[in-house]
């Protein structure tokens, strides 16, 4: 048995005092390969021309990783309310089809009013919004009748409904975290930086977006465990689609495990790997011709969450949940979103979601540039799938920030090693790597800078020796994982990320190896 994160996470200055030496020896080690660094003109973080307002790596992740921690929180709240929904209907022995008639009285009911409010009386359409509204009320009244419901019965109902609607605005998430927090367990709460902080962190969201909106979220096949879904067992991927009209922006957001622990007890799963194949798993019939390319190869675990076959769906369906999202994405870029720019971000096990999503968004070029910013992200292919990925960056069909914490073991899984000295198949991470240290990590700088250089075997290996388990081994490590620590190391790292731009970054032959 693993603990919950909230029983590992060591108060702060016992964890500071534990870590200081092992602080001081990388320290000094980072300090002593200076002269390493500048000859193989590798610094801390390279410098780019300015950036535009807005434009920023810091403008661009900051309103990221609220999404990939909002969705956490949220969907757990989704959870509890469905949890909630279903016993309060077990009181009146309700089948799933009954309690679909319930909620489709309550929001006949409710867009009936709406509609008579905005109605002018002096409208010759009026008297039929009146008439489809008393409508409405009759229909209400037969479905207490029915299953011998009350008013207040109806009350509880339509705020569990009210809860779990889409769309859903960014104002109205906030509305239902601030009303029905208590609905999260304690524990829940506690291990994903307590009630304030994701308030405070929904409150800065729609501060600063205020139009946004969820236009999808899936959390309907949905396990709090890693390891059930690592193992086959019933458990689906989570993801939201976000729509800001301000900043004419789709995000894709997919949801990591809620249990960090299991990242530690179950991601290496042997390091297994399949073939990227892409698209994704649409029916039986494709399956069998299958003509599709492969891009590399990734983890057979991750693979097959995001891309293999689903439950049934309400349509019947087996589609994977790539293809599912690929549907969703082209009908609103052909509609309602138009001329829009697509994201895709996730934390942990959704950040590496995110970055298999991102490639093959843009593998067949139907968005433009795609932009993939990710968090904690283990790794999920190998060097034939980061060619692939060099090839979509020199296209300039993707791009892809991913910040990382030093001291947080997630992104160091499965253990990885230079091209040719590996008996094994290998993990490779791909795209720009921010990786930000704590405060208490003297000698080190708030952040650094790196990047797979094509072609370069310095740089190959150096990155292997950095990105090895054992260089990230420290008292406290799952609260170096988690999301609050990741805003406060963004934070801090805010003023030297607002001189830096994505575009500027993949414009740096000398960081890429490569010209765009």
């Amino acid at each position: 048995h693993i603990p919950s994160p909230s029983t590992m996470l060591i108060p702060e200055p016992i964890e500071a005092a534990l870590n200081f030496p092992w602080h001081v020896t990388k320290g000094i080690a980072h300090l002593s390969l200076w002269p390493v660094r500048a000859i193989m003109h590798t610094p801390d973080m390279p410098i780019t021309p300015k950036p535009k307002d807005g434009e920023s790596v810091y403008d661009i992740a900051e309103p990221m990783l609220d999404i990939a921690s909002i969705i956490y929180y949220y969907t757990e709240l989704r959870s509890e309310t469905k949890n909630r929904l279903m016993k309060y209907a077990e009181k009146f022995n309700l089948s799933t089809k009954q309690i679909d008639d319930i909620r489709n009285a309550i929001v006949f009911t409710e867009t009936s009013l709406e509609a008579l409010k905005q109605v002018d009386q002096a409208d010759a359409s009026s008297s039929n919004v009146l008439a489809d509204y008393q409508v409405s009320l009759k229909q209400l009244e037969d479905i207490k009748n029915r299953f011998n419901l009350t008013s207040g019965d109806i009350e509880v109902f339509a705020t569990y409904f009210n809860i779990l609607k889409e769309p859903k605005s960014a104002v109205s998430i906030k509305s239902d975290l601030l009303l029905y927090n208590d609905f999260i367990s304690l524990a829940f709460r506690k291990s994903f930086g307590g009630s304030d902080w994701n308030v405070d962190n929904i409150v800065d969201m729609v501060n600063r977006d205020p139009k946004m909106f969820i236009k999808e979220i899936d959390d309907d096949f949905v396990d709090k465990s890693f390891a059930k879904f690592i193992n086959g067992l019933d458990s689906e991927l989570v993801y939201a689609i976000f729509v800001s009209p301000e900043n004419k922006r789709v995000t894709v957001a997919f949801r990591g495990s809620v249990n960090a622990n299991d990242w530690i007890a179950n991601t290496y799963n042997g390091g297994v790997m399949t073939d990227f194949k892409l698209p994704g798993y649409t029916s039986e019939e494709a399956e069998l011709r299958d003509s599709r390319n492969s891009y590399g190869r990734v983890h057979e675990g991750f693979y097959n969450y995001l891309f293999g076959k689903t439950a049934k769906g309400a349509n019947g369906s087996y589609k994977s949940k790539s293809e599912e999202i690929m549907g969703l994405l082209v009908d609103l870029f052909d509609k309602e979103c138009k001329g829009y720019s697509l994201f895709v971000t996730g934390h942990s096990l959704g950040g590496s979601m995110s970055t298999m999503f991102a490639a093959r968004a843009a593998t067949f070029g139907q968005f433009g540039k795609v932009t993939n910013v990710s968090f904690a992200s283990p790794y999920c292919g190998d060097q034939g799938f980061r060619d692939h990925f060099y090839e979509l960056e020199q296209k300039n069909l993707i791009r892809h920030i991913r910040f990382s914490n030093e001291e947080d073991v997630v992104p160091l899984i499965p253990f990885v090693a230079p091209n040719g000295l590996a008996p094994v198949e290998m993990y490779k991470h791909t795209g720009m790597n921010i990786r930000m240290y704590n405060a208490s990590q003297l000698l080190f700088p708030k952040c650094r800078l790196f990047y797979p250089k094509m072609g370069s075997l310095s740089n190959e290996v150096r990155n292997a020796i950095l990105n090895n388990v054992p260089m990230g081994l420290s008292v406290g490590v799952i609260s170096k994982h988690l999301c609050p620590e990741y805003c406060s190391r963004l934070e801090s790292s805010s003023e030297e990320l607002k001189k830096i731009s994505v575009e500027g970054l993949y414009e740096d032959a000398d960081i890429t190896g490569f010209s765009t």
